[in-house]
């Protein structure tokens, strides 16, 4: 059996659950709590983008509000994993930072370059995750911020 079980590899089982219950149950706290957070990222991802305004322009990434309002539940999960992967690398993705110039004019009458407005139109989805993170820093940062501090809010 020595010679078949190194050949095969073969290695005995770990011990049973049953054998260390604290081991068991430290590791169905964790294994819950992890999944617990996601649920609820998800949950407040789903909110967002179904909180969008449709009549709003898209992005230039041509992702509109409708599309994320409309696709709220399946795409949820999705983007979750996505912010959460871009929080914990400290980084952005390019797709997400790219914006367009849109001149809109400030009076009806246009005299000189002077007279238009420059409109950046940044990505839908990146609104979205910068209301997110907003949230989580309001949550945290409240208490501590001027009663007359109306911006932000």
């Amino acid at each position: 059996w020595k010679n078949l079980k190194a050949i095969t590899s073969y290695k005995t089982p770990s011990p049973s659950t049953e054998a260390n219950q604290q081991l068991a149950e430290d590791l169905n706290e964790f294994y819950c709590s992890l999944y617990s957070r996601s649920l609820k990222m998800t949950f407040f991802v789903r909110k967002v983008f179904s909180k969008q305004k449709i009549r709003k322009a898209k992005g230039p990434n041509g992702v509109s509000p409708a599309c994320l309002k409309a696709g709220a539940v399946q795409i949820s999960s999705i983007f979750t994993l996505i912010f959460k992967r871009s929080l914990e690398l400290y980084e952005v993705p390019s797709c997400f930072k790219r914006s367009t110039i849109i001149p809109v004019p400030k009076k009806p009458k246009i005299t000189g370059l002077n007279d238009y407005r420059p409109i950046a139109l940044t990505s839908v989805v990146m609104k979205s995750f910068e209301r997110l993170v907003l949230a989580y820093f309001k949550d945290i940062t409240g208490p501590l911020l001027d009663p007359l501090q109306f911006a932000y809010e």
